[in-house]
């Protein structure tokens, strides 16, 4: 997330260098996210919403890193936070379902979900990260014909997305689309031959080759 803060000619010396400051301190702390240094990204974050109160970029990026630690709690009050000052923040949306998922909340999970991809089709056409997990709340429901819509949408959206690959294949071979599962397991170990389901779709792949070749 970049920080950009206006230090146009005519505003006084004074608040050009608070400016610089904030956006210095806004720097630091995104480096420090994508460093992992999540108490450090938190505690930088919130420097700057002392300058700044209304940074709804700012509580995302806290909420994702109270996200990263497991600390749901913290995590969902800054993902609201961001949605108060910014209402159709997709990417606030989705760290709400993302918590919610980790929870087993799938209700609550749901309807962040469905906010997060209907302004993410406002903003852009459409988003992998927030078909992908509405189709895990699908599935992880049993809806194996929803989800296997919303992972196909999301692996046209994004096609190295190596899980939403994986969670196609998973959700196809539970609709006995066997066919359809072993296109996405294939692409998924294209996409992360060493990943983390890679051993599993290893061993499993040839037999449901042989089966389709039959």
């Amino acid at each position: 997330m970049n920080f950009s803060l206006s230090t146009a000619s005519a505003v006084a010396p004074a608040d050009k260098a608070a400016a610089a400051a904030t956006q210095a301190a806004a720097t630091a702390a995104q480096a420090s996210m994508k460093a992992g240094n999540w108490d450090e990204a938190i505690k930088g974050f919130n420097d700057v919403i002392a300058k700044a109160p209304n940074c709804a970029e700012c509580y995302f990026n806290i909420g994702e890193a109270h996200r990263q630690k497991q600390r749901y709690t913290e995590a969902e009050g800054a993902f609201k936070k961001a949605i108060e000052l910014k209402p159709d923040s997709a990417d606030a949306y989705t760290g709400l379902a993302n918590i919610y998922n980790s929870q087993k909340k799938f209700d609550l999970a749901a309807e962040a979900s469905a906010n997060a991809s209907k302004y993410t089709t406002a903003a852009s056409g459409g988003g992998a990260e927030a078909s992908f997990n509405q189709g895990v709340i699908l599935f992880n429901s049993q809806k194996y014909a929803e989800a296997k819509t919303q992972f196909e949408a999301a692996v046209k959206a994004d096609p190295n997305m190596a899980m939403a690959q994986y969670q196609l294949g998973m959700t196809a071979l539970n609709l006995g689309q066997f066919a359809d599962a072993v296109t996405a397991l294939e692409a998924y170990l294209k996409v992360d031959p060493n990943g983390p389901k890679a051993a599993e779709v290893k061993a499993s792949l040839p037999a449901l080759q042989a089966m389709v070749k039959k």
